[in-house]
C-alpha cells in the first residue's frame, strides 16, 4: 500500500481502494481512519456501519444477513421473502484477507483471520480473536474475550482483559504508519509533477 493514487481519501481520513466495490455505497458509513483494501466487496443491501481505525484486508466480502419474512414454503429462498438486516462493525477491528462476513454484528477490538467465514446471523462481541480459516456457523454467538478456531468454529480459549487496550494501540499505530506512507507518496508525486511542469 504505497501508491497514493490507488486510494480515495475521504474527509474523515478513510482510505478506500479504487479497486474496492461498494454496492449501494450510500448505505455504507465508515466513521474514520479506516482502510478498505484492494478487492474488497461491500454489499450495502442494508445499512452497514464500520467504526474507526478498522482495517479490511484484500478480498474480503461483506454482505449483511438476510432473514425470511414469511414461513411459506413456496417463497423460500426468493428475494421477495427476504429482509436484509443492518450490520455494525465496531472500532479497532481487523478483518483478514479473503474472509466472508454475513454476521449481524462484530464488536470493537476484534481480530478476524484470513480465509474465515462468518455465517448468517452470527454475532461477535468485543475483544475476540477468530483464527485463520475459522467457520463461524449460523446463529453462533461469540462472547467477549473469546478465542475461536476451527470448522465449525468453537471457543478454544479466553483472552486477557488487557487485550482491548493492546488492540486499540495496534490499530492506531498501523493507521499512523499507513497514513505517513501515503502522505510521503503523495508528496513524491507532487514533486515529480512539479519537475515535469517547470523544466
Amino acid at each position: 500500500m504505497t501508491d497514493s493514487s490507488s486510494y480515495i481519501v475521504t474527509t474523515t481520513q478513510n482510505y478506500v481502494s479504487r479497486t474496492a466495490t461498494l454496492h449501494n455505497a450510500s448505505s455504507v458509513r465508515i466513521k474514520g481512519k479506516s482502510i478498505i483494501s484492494p478487492g474488497v466487496t461491500i454489499h450495502g443491501d442494508a445499512p452497514i456501519q464500520i467504526g474507526r481505525y478498522c482495517h479490511i484486508h484484500e478480498g474480503v466480502v461483506i454482505k449483511p444477513t438476510a432473514v425470511p419474512i414469511s414461513s411459506d414454503a413456496l417463497l423460500d429462498n426468493t428475494p421477495e421473502n427476504e429482509r436484509v438486516l443492518q450490520l455494525i462493525i465496531g472500532s479497532h477491528t481487523i478483518i483478514g484477507q479473503n474472509t466472508t462476513i454475513s454476521s449481524l454484528s462484530i464488536g470493537s477490538n476484534v481480530r478476524i483471520g484470513k480465509n474465515c467465514k462468518l455465517s448468517q446471523r452470527s454475532k461477535i462481541f468485543d475483544c475476540c480473536v477468530i483464527e485463520d480459516g475459522s467457520v463461524v456457523t449460523e446463529d453462533m454467538v461469540v462472547p467477549p474475550f473469546s478465542r475461536v478456531a476451527g470448522s465449525p468454529a468453537r471457543i478454544v480459549g479466553t483472552l486477557p482483559e488487557s487485550c482491548g487496550h493492546e488492540f486499540v494501540e495496534g490499530c492506531r499505530d498501523e493507521s499512523d504508519i499507513i497514513d505517513a506512507i501515503l502522505r510521503d507518496a503523495m508528496l513524491e508525486n507532487t514533486v515529480k509533477t512539479s519537475r515535469i511542469i517547470f523544466t
